[in-house]
C-alpha cells in the first residue's frame, strides 16, 4: 500500500462500546482536545461519532503528524479523511 502524501488528511479513530461507550468518548474526546492545545495543533475535526454498534472519537491531521502521533495517542485505527467519515477513500 502507498504511503498518503504529507498533507493528507488522516483520521485517527479511537472506539468505544457498550452502554458507556458514548460517555466514555466524550471524555476522551476532551483529553484529546486538551492533547491538542498543549501540542499546538489544529485538527481538521476533532468529533464523536455515534453509530448503532459503537461510539468513536476521530481526530484528523495531515498524514505527517499522524506519522508522528501515532506511537503516541495509540489509535485503535485510522483511515483518509475526506470532509465526512462515512465518506472512506
Amino acid at each position: 500500500m502507498n504511503q498518503p502524501e504529507p498533507n493528507t488528511p488522516v483520521a485517527m479513530l479511537w472506539d468505544f462500546f457498550g452502554p458507556n461507550g458514548l460517555h466514555t468518548a466524550e471524555h476522551h474526546r476532551i483529553h484529546l482536545d486538551e492533547f491538542a492545545t498543549a501540542k499546538e495543533l489544529t485538527p481538521l475535526a476533532l468529533e464523536v461519532l455515534q453509530m448503532p454498534d459503537k461510539t468513536s472519537v476521530s481526530m484528523v491531521l495531515p498524514w505527517s503528524a499522524v506519522q508522528e502521533l501515532r506511537p503516541i495517542l495509540k489509535p485503535h485505527r485510522g483511515q483518509i479523511w475526506s470532509q465526512s467519515l462515512g465518506e472512506k477513500q
